[in-house]
């Protein structure tokens, strides 16, 4: 069994995937000159996230991944933690795959869990209200 198969298994509804919009739909977006951002598939594992979004440069537009973790694991709220600007393939048989390869892979090159809250915290600065 490989590894998306296995925590799926593992997470149970806590591995979610989702796609938003149709692959016709962002093949389009992808060819014009619109500019907004979209969500194009979602995927997951248990504390870390992996988003599909349609961005648009000056030049063109792109698919990039955002990664999200959690700072707790029954947290409702995400914070990004990096964004992939890999090339992706449109097919919806392999999305999946696909986002999770890329996901895995920065779990593993950033020491992130798919089962618990260990990413490195950034404490920022504080705002004081007056």
């Amino acid at each position: 069994m490989n590894e998306r198969k296995r925590l799926k298994k593992l997470l149970g509804d806590k591995y979610i995937f989702k796609i938003f919009l149709p692959l016709g739909e962002v093949r389009n977006i992808l060819h014009s000159k619109d500019t907004h951002e979209k969500l194009f598939a979602s995927l997951t594992v248990g504390c870390v996230k992996i988003n599909s979004i349609v961005f648009s440069t000056a030049d063109k537009s792109v698919l990039v991944f955002d990664i999200l973790v959690k700072d707790k694991p029954d947290s409702t709220e995400w914070i990004c933690y990096d964004t992939v600007t890999d090339e992706v393939k449109l097919s919806s048989y392999n999305l999946e795959q696909t986002m999770f390869d890329n996901l895995n892979r920065v779990v593993k090159k950033y020491g992130l869990s798919y089962t618990e809250c260990n990413f490195e915290v950034v404490n920022g600065k504080i705002i004081k209200t007056e």
